[in-house]
């Protein structure tokens, strides 16, 4: 382990937490104070560190950044995170020019610290070289975020779900799988196994969590199959409400006001356009905080194409706020809506007869390799009793000259040269001289045509048809 790196910052400093986007959509499951230390890590990685140094956690400074209180074990406690982060591997996923490969990293390469217990207010700790692409010199794609938004996270669930949805910030939204987003929360397939379990105490415990304490809100979407809940859409707001400082250790925050955070920029833009029908700035605000800005604008739109249409000429502002409460749609978006309807229909047709076309084409050959060992037991027999059947068939094939330029062509033999007993080793030859012997001994063969041919010649018609819907 190299040289500890030390660094102590004043208790109001901004301490930046940087990391690359790969990791922050890796795989792994720490607890809650394996999660505070690796984050106070991160914190003390300097931008001009070229390589990864020994950091020292003090007990002290890690407390503060967490606002927790002096429960007199918090040295047991860090020791015993950095002890278990050693063990700990971290997926990887990342994009090659052969395909997404995954990367199994250790977290740790080590960490240390003193005996004894007066001695015990801090510990040192490295990360493993192998994560040095993912720390240092982080030029684009990376999370950066205050470490003070974590300071009021208990759930290592919040905690993951408010990194993956700071990501997305700028863009405002991030859909995932109910599957993909297990898979990223580390959930155990025997976890949570109901939904409402699930939504109960991750996601709304989340969506509860980073309106109280962090600089970002979500609201979301469930997106089903049947009954089932199969994907969700997370909207992502700035929380307007979050205050920038944490308030003193031990003393519960408190959101400055309810719902979403809304941007003073987007009210004004929106209010531009309602306050001709009698709608105030604190209702559109309401109207926000309560349903969100897609929702809003989403009435917005219906009530213009309603208007346009001469559809609605009294009480546009009442009507408008129905719009945004009953969550109408306006005839543009329920046109674009079965348009895209019908592309998604049309694509999982696609799919299905992908897959439809995979299986037939499997069966098709599995028949043939059936076929194919019947027939030559059946040659087998022929050939015995007749020597020069064998014979007469290559002949054949080499008399038909379309034939022999297409086998020529097929397998780079040179037919002129062919050896009597070549025929066996080349599918293609084998299969033309299979033919011409069935031909020249149609009663051996009945049973078998009978068994094979017709469902062979309705499996080639299926897959060509097939074909053309994919």
């Amino acid at each position: 382990m190299s040289k500890s790196h030390k660094h102590r910052s004043s208790e109001t400093s901004v301490k930046l937490i940087r990391k690359a986007n790969e990791l922050v959509e890796a795989r792994y499951r720490f607890d809650i104070w394996e999660t505070r230390v690796f984050a106070k890590m991160l914190t003390l990685i300097k931008p001009d560190d070229n390589i990864l140094q020994l950091y020292d956690i003090h007990v002290g400074d890690l407390l503060k950044d967490f606002n927790l209180q002096d429960a007199g074990d918090n040295y047991q406690a860090v020791k015993q995170a950095a002890k278990k982060l050693i063990s700990r591997v971290i997926e990887i996923e990342k994009d090659t020019p052969e395909g997404v490969k995954w990367y199994a990293v250790p977290l740790l390469a080590g960490a240390q610290g003193f005996k004894e217990a007066k001695r015990g207010n801090y510990i040192s700790v490295q990360f493993h070289p192998e994560l040095k692409p993912y720390l240092l010199e982080l030029k684009e794609r990376y999370l950066q975020y205050d470490i003070r938004n974590l300071w009021g996270l208990s759930s290592v669930y919040s905690v993951r779900i408010y990194e993956l949805l700071k990501q997305y910030e700028r863009i405002g939204k991030r859909n995932f799988s109910l599957d993909d987003l297990r898979l990223r929360l580390a959930i155990q397939p025997d976890e949570y196994k109901l939904y409402g379990h699930f939504k109960n105490k991750i996601i709304l415990k989340a969506q509860a969590d980073l309106e109280e304490f962090t600089d970002i809100a979500f609201s979301f979407d469930q997106h089903k199959e049947g009954r089932r809940v199969v994907a969700l859409t997370f909207y992502i707001h700035t929380n307007q409400g979050r205050n920038a400082q944490p308030p003193k250790a031990g003393r519960p925050a408190k959101s400055a006001k309810k719902g979403r955070g809304v941007e003073a920029s987007l009210i004004a833009e929106l209010f531009g356009q309602v306050k001709f029908w009698g709608v105030t700035e604190t209702t559109l605000q309401n109207l926000l905080n309560e349903y969100g800005e897609e929702r809003v604008k989403q009435g917005l739109a219906c009530t213009l194409d309603n208007e346009k249409q001469q559809k609605v000429k009294e009480n546009v502002g009442g009507f408008f706020i129905r719009a945004v409460e009953e969550g109408w749609k306006s005839a543009v978006q329920l046109k674009r809506e079965r348009a895209e309807e019908r592309k998604r229909k049309a694509e999982a047709a696609k799919v299905k007869a992908a897959v439809e076309l995979q299986r037939w084409e499997e069966r098709l050959e599995e028949l043939l390799t059936t076929r194919r060992a019947e027939a030559n037991e059946v040659i087998r027999t022929l050939t015995q009793s007749d020597p020069f059947l064998a014979a007469e068939a290559v002949n054949r094939v080499l008399g038909n000259a379309s034939l022999r330029r297409s086998l020529e062509k097929a397998t780079g033999l040179d037919l002129n040269n062919l050896q009597m007993d070549d025929w066996r080793y080349n599918k293609p030859l084998r299969d033309a001289v299979i033919f011409q012997i069935e031909n020249l001994r149609p009663e051996q063969f009945k049973e078998l045509q009978a068994k094979f041919d017709a469902v062979v010649k309705q499996a080639r018609k299926t897959i060509e048809s097939l074909k053309r819907q994919v």
